[in-house]
């Protein structure tokens, strides 16, 4: 059976895409849902998997080197734009967690993101990210409150909530 590079690359699109935002969706979860944690790690798995498969098919379809170096980069740029993209998603719902996933996820992303790809990563950028990532994670655990947010999206309370009485 050949299968045309549309739908290779379509696959390699979606295993990629989806292993992203199911990492993403189980790093949020993990810290702001009080149950689940065992269902958020194996989606994790499922999604870190098939990131790691999407990858690997584009680097061998761009005739790339895959060894344990290239397979640990994609593991952490993986994790890092899930910390992004779920820390986003949450922020209201706990802004103190999700701060915190988003500035590891922005220097994490910055990082292996440079790396992976071969291009030059000059010390003053990831300086400058690293100085933002930890404005981001002190602007959420110091400035903004959670005891004002109340409850999520998912209609839970969220980390403390205000006693109107």
């Amino acid at each position: 059976m050949n299968i045309s590079i549309e739908n290779k690359n379509f696959s390699i699109y979606l295993c990629k895409y989806l292993g992203v935002a199911l990492i993403a969706g189980s790093v949020v979860h993990i810290g702001t849902l009080q149950n689940g944690f065992s269902r958020y790690i194996i989606l994790m798995c499922i999604g870190l998997v098939l990131m790691i498969t999407g990858n690997v098919l584009e680097a061998k379809q761009n005739g790339q080197k895959i060894n344990l170096n290239y397979l640990l980069l994609i593991t952490g740029l993986s994790f890092a734009t899930g910390f992004l993209s779920g820390g986003i998603q949450h922020y209201l719902d706990n802004p103190s967690y999700a701060g915190t996933l988003l500035g590891i996820g922005l220097l994490g992303a910055y990082i292996t993101y440079f790396i992976k790809d071969h291009v030059g990563l000059k010390m003053r950028n990831v300086a400058i990210v690293a100085i933002f990532s930890i404005f981001i994670v002190f602007f959420s655990n110091y400035v903004m409150d959670d005891t004002l947010l109340g409850e999520n999206h998912h209609g839970e309370a969220g980390v403390q909530t205000i006693d109107t009485h």
